[in-house]
């Protein structure tokens, strides 16, 4: 067979990669870090033991299927790549076929994500040591994880199969599968009186809403249906895949002078523009990067929306609205993270590669501006970006909560959000110019900022959490204190990972700070 020799090729790279090691490294510690404060920071909120224990892995489950439903911006390049680096035509010079080739980028890219699947699998068995949850349950879960996972891996080789660019492939693939798995619940609980809620259960949400024991028992071929629906979408994305292959094949077969697709757009030089501006607004895709990092960054918060709807009221009980949320959370903010450090490092690690860095700085004013001009860049390419990172957490604070103290605090503790929102992010930044400036490639950059500008703020925001929660008395006060306590945390940590930021710049670059 053809298709095993392509996929040893795939296997090989990636095993000599660190990259996949750390993955399944990664899956596994957000796992843990889901559960266990999942755990400890509701357990005395939780009527029993059972009871948290079944809250715990619905939280767990909610994160790991975002995660599943991002898989497939792995697979939304492969083929996009070859066609723009022209060496997709010398493939099909051997005996590979076009399926083969679907498959070959189908197959690695799945066995990478099913085996960080697979590292955090265990975690879900967790929470039954607590109780209210079966092994039959986590059996189903995990199937619907699986199956979700290979949607969203077929939906990004759809959208690779006919596209140039990774912005554009991405889009697509990020639209259609929002349309599956949203659209048809969606309109069922929009519009019943059109579209009966029955008729719109088939796919990712309700394969998960029923995969539960009580929904299970009493309706069991509602969730065989709709893994079924939902494996056989995925298969036909492939098939569909393979078609605008060859269709792509033969237009760049037709248009050999158009081989790189469209003309790259021109960017003059402004009046009074700085040079050095200029050179990072030339970089392409770095606003559609930034606006979806922002559109997942504020994403988990409209569950506090979705549920007021039949459906979504069923499938996130128990798990949405206020700081119930924050587990949820850190699988959104480490991905928004991970696309925030890439804009913010990209240049650095870009210039170094090119050896353009060394160029500039032997220039006066490249020297004395380079921190300067890179950061006024950042902020004319966050501006909006971060309006929308902020804007439903601003939609909170204005439902309407009884008594005006309590109105007071809630309105309070939601502009502190979106202060500490917005003070991340600018701290993210500039430990993104950091690393970009350190790091020896682009995806350690990227991991490092993740680690110490997502990862590390939610951890010491939970241990101050869980050492208050453990030594607090039951009063009002220290009630407000207590989850008021982890936003001043981060609050602090945001304040000096900001300054040491800056500082480590301003000791590589001591004319830096001139500009």
């Amino acid at each position: 067979m053809t298709i095993l020799p392509l996929l040893e090729r795939e296997l090989r790279v990636r095993a000599r990669s660190a990259a996949g090691y750390w993955t399944r490294c990664g899956a596994a510690l957000a796992g843990m870090l889901v559960c266990l404060s999942t755990l400890t920071v509701y357990a005395g909120t939780a009527s029993n033991v059972a009871e948290l224990g079944a809250f715990a892995f619905k939280c767990l489950v909610v994160s790991a299927f975002t995660v599943c439903c991002l898989c497939g911006f792995l697979t939304v390049d492969g083929i996009s790549r070859e066609r723009r680096e022209g060496t997709l035509g010398l493939l099909f010079l051997t005996r590979v076929r076009t399926l083969d080739v679907l498959l070959g980028n189908f197959g690695a890219e799945g066995l990478a994500s099913l085996c960080a699947l697979a590292a955090f699998a265990p975690v879900l068995i967790v929470p039954m040591l607590a109780g209210g949850v079966s092994g039959a349950e986590a059996a189903r879960t995990v199937l619907v994880l699986f199956d979700t996972m290979i949607l969203s891996l077929a939906d990004g080789l759809w959208a690779s199969a006919s596209g140039r660019g990774w912005w554009w492939s991405a889009f697509s693939a990020a639209a259609l599968l929002a349309l599956i798995i949203f659209g048809p619940p969606g309109l069922g609980s929009l519009f019943p009186q059109f579209l009966p809620l029955d008729l719109s259960w088939p796919g990712p949400l309700s394969a998960l809403a029923s995969a539960d024991d009580t929904h299970y028992q009493q309706n069991v071929a509602t969730y065989w249906i709709a893994l079924a629906v939902v494996h056989g979408i995925s298969w036909l994305l492939v098939v569909d895949a393979g078609k605008r292959l060859r269709r792509a094949l033969e237009e760049d077969n037709e248009a050999p002078a158009n081989a790189f697709g469209r003309a790259r757009r021109r960017h003059p030089l402004a009046a009074g523009e700085a040079p050095l501006e200029w050179l990072m607004r030339r970089q392409r895709g770095v606003g559609a990067v930034v606006w979806t990092g922002a559109l997942l960054g504020s994403a988990y918060y409209g569950s506090a929306y979705f549920s007021r709807f039949p459906f979504f009221g069923r499938f996130t009980s128990g798990i949405s609205g206020g700081y119930s949320l924050w587990d949820l959370s850190l699988a959104f903010s480490v991905v928004e993270g991970c696309f925030f450090a890439w804009v913010a490092s990209r240049f650095l690690i870009e210039a170094r590669r090119t050896g353009e860095l060394e160029l500039l700085l032997t220039t006066p004013e490249g020297a004395r501006t380079i921190v300067a001009s890179q950061w006024r860049w950042l902020k004319g390419v966050f501006r909006w970006p971060l309006a929308v990172v902020v804007a439903p957490t601003m939609g909170l604070s204005l439902i309407p909560t009884p008594g005006i103290s309590y109105r007071l605090y809630y309105v309070a503790f939601h502009l502190l959000s979106c202060l500490i929102t917005l003070l991340g992010i600018v701290a993210l930044l500039w430990a993104g110019m950091w690393f970009g400036w350190y790091a020896r490639s682009q995806a350690r950059a990227i991991v490092r900022v993740v680690l110490v500008a997502r990862i590390m703020p939610y951890v010491v925001g939970y241990l101050a959490y869980a050492v208050l929660n453990k030594f607090a008395p039951m009063t009002l006060a220290w009630s407000i204190l207590l989850w008021g306590m982890p936003q001043i945390v981060n609050l602090v940590f945001y304040m000096c990972l900001f300054q040491w930021a800056r500082r480590r710049l301003a000791s590589q670059l001591p004319q830096a700070g001139r500009g």
